[in-house]
């Protein structure tokens, strides 16, 4: 195996965890050339990615959770140089889908032995996506759940935020145009997944594919509190699909206009917004993985 050149970006806290410190050290060993870079602050990891790919490194490594993973993303847009991902973050919901262990040494192992594969992606005004993004309760529990309790109650902290937002349950108004496909009233959430699952392992968009070029829109309308909670229980299974009030269609592209904002969230990271164009990007990024969702681990 010949000598890798490997820029880790590691999010800010989790540089002093002593897996971080070990795995730097154990691909040195293996006589890799290993490039650790810590980010500050928001957008410190899309620069540091899009820097390593100018410099026409071999790998870019996102060691965080999926918000580092978003801005690496972005970082290497234009780029041909291949994604790594080590899951230290909460959810990490898209290393847990594509078969990366959480084990800092072992998902390297998946960088060091396993071709990468083109992948999917998505925008949203122009941004870049590679999981699911939320929009409605679920992204809006996402963003009013406090850092601090992500680093202590891990998951646990996002499911509590979100059993507060069902007490206060309120619909949104919108219209969703996209490959023929409309539909203009209330909403409760959406979903426009890349991939499957969202929000530490809910199935949102269980149909999704990385491979096919097309978004997986779901859309739950309008309802009670108590059919709402039973619609999001059945999405925890991905078993929601054709149940009154879901809407579920497979697009290249689809454009949400809104009154008011919408709180969305993408990869983990919250934004607002009245108008939301979202767009598949049909295999544009490098990605060392293990499995894909529905493949089984070779």
């Amino acid at each position: 195996m010949r000598s890798k050149h490997i820029v880790l970006i590691i999010h800010g806290s989790r540089a002093e965890y002593p897996e971080v410190h070990h795995l730097v050290d154990w691909v040195r060993q293996k006589g890799h050339l290993v490039e650790p870079l810590v980010t500050y602050e928001a957008g410190d990891a899309t620069a540091l990615a899009a820097d390593a790919a100018r410099r026409g490194v071999d790998v870019v490594v996102a060691v965080g959770g999926d918000g580092t993973l978003n801005e690496v993303v972005n970082g290497l847009d234009g780029y041909d140089v291949p994604l790594g991902v080590i899951p230290v973050g909460t959810a990490n919901d898209f290393a847990r889908q594509v078969g990366i262990p959480a084990d800092a040494d072992h998902a390297m192992d998946v960088i060091l032995q396993r071709k990468p594969r083109r992948l999917d992606t998505a925008s949203l005004n122009g941004r870049r996506f590679l999981n699911v993004s939320t929009a409605g309760v679920g992204a809006e529990a996402t963003a009013e759940t406090p850092p601090e309790a992500k680093e202590s109650l891990g998951t646990i902290a996002y499911i509590i935020s979100g059993m507060r937002k069902l007490v206060d349950l309120r619909p949104q108004v919108a219209l969703f145009a996209g490959d023929g496909f409309e539909y203009e009233g209330e909403f409760l959430m959406f979903a426009v997944g890349l991939t499957r699952a969202s929000g530490g392992g809910t199935m949102v968009t269980p149909m999704a594919s990385a491979t096919d070029g097309l978004l997986d829109l779901c859309i739950v309308e309008s309802m009670s509190r108590a059919d709402f909670a039973r619609i999001a229980l059945r999405a925890k299974r991905g078993e929601h699909i054709g149940q009154d009030g879901v809407q579920y269609v497979q697009v290249r592209s689809v454009t949400i206009d809104a009154r008011e904002p919408i709180s969305v969230n993408v990869d983990g990271e919250s934004a607002n917004a009245t108008r939301l164009v979202y767009r598949a990007r049909a295999r544009d990024l490098w990605v060392h993985v293990a499995t894909l969702p529905g493949e089984t681990e070779d």
